[in-house]
């Protein structure tokens, strides 16, 4: 792990020199530097403030260093860099100081401090528009040497791109023909007397448009509706014993905060090694109740209920929170440190199968669907990015087969195009690590036969940590 850390950390500051000609590299930090210190409860209120002081003057000495520092990089990239840091401004000038008002004393005065930092960040705003963004000449793209190179340093092995566009191609067509069943399998039990549509295509669409019709379609209703399925998450693992589940529960779910850069679409925030027992974050994809109606459709219909039924295994439980829960209180701290992305999303993924074959979400066809349709999304995510880094796909080529092949919502393509940009190979983590769990499930099946438990199986992996997932097979998973 630690050799694989370097190559990455190699390949970061002297081939990337993040420093000189990545402002994301900023923005990423500065955006969530307060990410948790805002939530944590473990602290008195001097403690608190105390601590929002000293990341707020870490925040100034990083604008300061991306002034200083910052000279070049690839026009999107950059500007969705300064997008970020406008987005963390307007919360440190608008909702900052009013969160932070519960912390202060009479002797103290936060005020000054928040000012002074969002001022040295909109410095560093103004240098990247006036001096960075003009002459901005990183291409947004990889060339097909450097796409090569750093996956084979992703996956830690000799997979190349015209591997892993083969392979995520044919997963995207055996995917697409198990979707085509499910729909039959769904238009079957809803209209029994009436003739299947011929057109498999029509059927999909009739399928898909019957599941996102079940949807929320307000932020409270959205939250609480997660925080109720998590409660029933956490229930039906217990009940059927498909893992260990650490209680009590440590965590918190929220709406993503707008200044946040994964705001579009959420994410799960651990605590880490060092602090085992804190909370771990659930931020929920997001739009505000005052966006234009054609946006927030789009929005609840891409989460709907049969999705959010099914990604509350992939994100809560057996997926990421008890991953982490688990992973960060019975594994070596390095594990956490330099967690393997593969594994983390795979195990994610694979969670989603884990949790629908047992039963999970009432065997309602159109929750599996839902899961199709997300391993849809992971194979087409594998494929366009090998093509778009690699094969020079351009963007009106990727948004056509993102749609068309890859059935995504116009608005999620667009998203996903950001991603296919910003993070090539971490969105290829999802299809990878998913096929090397099912291939180690099997494995264990085949080896263990009568004797093959799940729960032990899960307990294993997750006491493991997050480390390659080829390990796991000598990681004494029967011990």
């Amino acid at each position: 792990m630690l050799l694989r850390q370097t190559a990455i950390e190699l390949e970061r500051w002297h081939h990337d020199k993040v420093l000189t000609n990545q402002a994301i590299y900023y923005a990423e930090l500065i955006s969530q530097a307060l990410t948790y210190v805002i939530v944590r409860d473990q602290f008195n209120v001097e403690e608190k403030l105390e601590i929002l002081i000293a990341r707020l003057r870490g925040v100034q000495a990083l604008a300061e260093l991306g002034l200083i520092s910052l000279r070049n990089g690839s026009p999107q990239r950059t500007k969705r860099a300064v997008k970020i840091l406008e987005q963390t401004i307007f919360f440190y000038n608008n909702h900052l100081p009013v969160l932070a008002s519960a912390w202060t004393t009479k002797n103290e005065n936060i005020e000054p401090y928040i000012n002074e930092t969002a001022s040295a960040v909109k410095t560093l705003v103004k240098h990247i528009k006036v001096s960075v963004l003009p002459e901005a000449s990183i291409t947004d793209k990889f060339d097909s040497s450097d796409y090569a190179r750093k996956l084979k340093i992703h996956v830690d092995g000799d997979l190349s791109p015209t591997q892993l566009k083969h392979n995520a191609l044919r997963d995207l067509n055996e995917v697409r023909e198990m979707m085509s069943k499910m729909a039959i399998s769904w238009w079957e039990e809803q209209y029994p007397q009436s003739p299947i549509p011929p057109d498999e295509n029509d059927l999909l669409q009739v399928a898909i448009e019957a599941m996102e019709n079940e949807r929320q379609d307000n932020r409270k209703d959205f939250l609480n509706f997660f925080i109720k399925l998590t409660d029933e998450a956490e229930n039906f693992v217990i009940k059927h014993e498909l893992a260990t589940v650490p209680l009590p529960r440590t965590l918190k779910i929220d709406l993503s905060p707008d200044h946040f850069s994964g705001a579009a679409y959420g994410g799960v925030y651990p605590t880490g090694p060092f602090n085992p027992d804190a909370d771990t974050l659930f931020y929920l994809p997001t739009i505000p109740d005052d966006s234009p109606e054609e946006m927030k459709e789009g929005f609840y219909r891409s989460f709907n209920t049969h999705f959010n039924t099914m990604i509350i295994a992939h994100e809560m439980l057996p997926g990421h929170y008890l991953q982490y829960k688990v992973g960060v209180s019975t594994a070596p701290a390095l594990r956490s440190l330099f967690a393997n992305g593969i594994y983390v999303e795979g195990w994610g993924t694979f969670s989603e199968e884990l949790m629908l074959n047992k039963g999970w979400g009432g065997e309602n066809k159109l929750t599996k669907l839902a899961h199709l349709r997300k391993r849809l999304e992971n194979a087409t995510r594998a494929y366009v990015s090998v093509m778009v880094h690699h094969e020079d796909w351009g963007k009106q080529q990727f948004l056509e087969f993102a749609t068309k092949r890859g059935l995504l919502a116009p608005q999620f393509a667009i998203n996903l195009w950001n991603r296919v940009m910003n993070n090539p190979l971490q969105i290829t983590n999802y299809f990878l690590g998913l096929h090397q769990f099912k291939t180690l499930w099997q494995e264990e099946k085949e080896r263990l036969g009568i004797k093959f438990n799940t729960r032990h199986f899960v307990d294993s992996v997750l006491q493991a940590g997050p480390i390659p997932i080829d390990l796991l097979s000598t990681h004494s998973i029967d011990r």
